[in-house]
């Protein structure tokens, strides 16, 4: 169990600990928008250097976030766990639906509000709190600490790889607490083992110089048409991606990974509820769900935008139109070999002219389910909550996990502060401060039982 004296000097602490994230959440960071970064950048180093973290800012070319590193050494053992987190946030629209300003966090029953109070500014925070109650308690960390936050997390972590390669020695450990985490409606705590991969990019298909007046869709080509037919050449009715080779490398799940998956909880009809869906994409069952959600590679339409879309009627054949995509790939699927077979299948298709402009790209990342960091974290949950951990064999979303354990060959886990109705990447993000508080003493507890077996 957590000592005794940690606990309570998390307890005692908590509101000021809370005043640290609306602090954070008060600075913009939105990277689609290259807004903050800097500014929020100094500050995070700033709340490193006052828990006493050794830090050093790492820089690339010009426009690219910094990354911040730190470390701690301790006495008490030789291993080494590696804190990855981000400090760049989603963007704030719609402004409207947001009860109190994004960007001034407000306390309201028991919440904080604001931009990236969950994701992810309250999880960076909450790991500088564990740091400092070490600290205060024990003069020292349990082993040695090291920290990497970084701010293009919501644009793809496009630099990551290129910091992390080129520091290669800073960044070793024997395990790394992931970016976030939290519990379930249930109150149970989720235990992430792994993320998907992604390819996200835009297809630009022009056919015209100029905007033509509707009438002349007669005899002129048509770009939002010609890219309805490419779309539906995609995936087919299944949902399966039509793309030759595509899932070539995709291996089944291991008996043991299939248990795991089996015994996650999956309330169906709350997760159709909570988005207003009537049924599953394709008629798929429950069952099915759940396991395509972690298992599934997909081809998701995320944006289509031409000509005219404002009120009333404007007659108008486009001269060109846009889509983002985005491809999410499981295991053993490489983004940059789907990504030449992409582009062969649209020119196979005769859509080779069709402009494809990657925006990132990012291989899957598991860490297995028998590792003793993801055990004790196991472990460690159950025993601050009190309930049965969920083990998540994967998420269905997409980080740069890859970058620390493909590189490293090292166990990540993904557990922290979050409540599941946090509204991630929408108005009014939120989270609770009763569970910002036991998500610091489950990565404690995580932290002991790893150390101790």
């Amino acid at each position: 169990m957590v000592d005794e004296k940690f606990e309570r000097y998390v307890h005692e602490n908590l509101n000021r600990f809370a005043k640290d994230v609306a602090r954070l959440a008060s600075q913009p960071s939105v990277s689609a928008r290259k807004e903050g970064i800097e500014e929020c950048a100094i500050l995070v180093e700033k709340m490193m250097r006052e828990v006493g973290i050794q830090t050093r800012v790492l820089r690339g070319e010009e426009g690219v976030a910094p990354l911040l590193y730190g470390e701690m050494k301790g006495s008490d053992s030789n291993k080494t766990i590696l804190f990855y987190n981000h400090y760049d946030v989603q963007p704030e629209e719609p402004l409207d639906l947001w009860k109190s300003p994004p960007f001034k966090p407000e306390f309201r029953e028991g919440r904080l509000y604001g931009r990236g109070v969950s994701d992810d500014k309250g999880e960076l925070v909450s790991r500088l709190k564990l740091l400092e109650s070490y600290l205060k308690v024990n003069g020292e960390p349990p082993c040695n600490v090291k920290f990497c936050f970084e701010g293009e997390e919501e644009v793809g972590s496009v630099h990551l790889d290129d910091y992390v390669s080129q520091n290669q020695e800073l960044f070793r450990a024997d395990a790394v607490f992931w970016e976030w985490g939290g519990v379930d409606e249930e109150g149970r705590p989720i235990v992430g083992l792994g993320v998907k991969g992604m390819i996200y990019l835009e297809l630009a298909v022009k056919s015209l110089n100029i905007d033509a007046h509707s009438s002349n869709a007669a005899a002129l080509p048509s770009a939002p048409w010609r890219l309805i037919r490419l779309l539906n050449l995609v995936k087919d009715e299944n949902e399966r991606v039509s793309v030759p080779g595509w899932y070539d490398k995709v291996e089944n799940l291991t008996e043991e990974d299939e248990r795991v998956l089996e015994e996650e909880p999956f309330d169906a009809e709350s997760f159709k509820r909570h988005y207003g869906a009537q049924s599953f994409v394709g008629g798929i069952t429950a069952s099915q769900a759940k396991k395509a959600l972690a298992r599934r590679p997909t081809a998701n339409i995320a944006g289509i935008w031409a000509g005219y879309t404002g009120p009333g009627s404007k007659t108008v054949l486009p001269k060109e139109i846009h889509c983002k995509m985005d491809f999410r790939l499981v295991p053993n699927q490489d983004p940059e070999e789907l990504l030449g077979r992409f582009k062969d299948f649209l020119k196979e298709k005769g859509f080779g002219d069709v402009a494809v402009e990657v925006e990132s790209m990012e291989p899957a990342a598991r860490t297995s389910f028998r590792d003793p960091f993801a055990q004790a974290s196991i472990k460690g949950g159950e025993s601050v909550f009190g309930k049965k951990s969920v083990v998540r064999l994967s998420e269905a979303g997409t980080g740069p996990l890859y970058v620390f354990t493909q590189r490293y060959k090292i166990p990540a886990v993904s557990i922290g502060v979050s409540p599941p109705d946090n509204a991630i990447h929408a108005p009014n993000e939120s989270i609770r401060l009763d569970l910002f508080e036991k998500g610091i003493l489950w990565l404690a507890e995580t932290t002991r039982t790893y150390l101790s077996g």
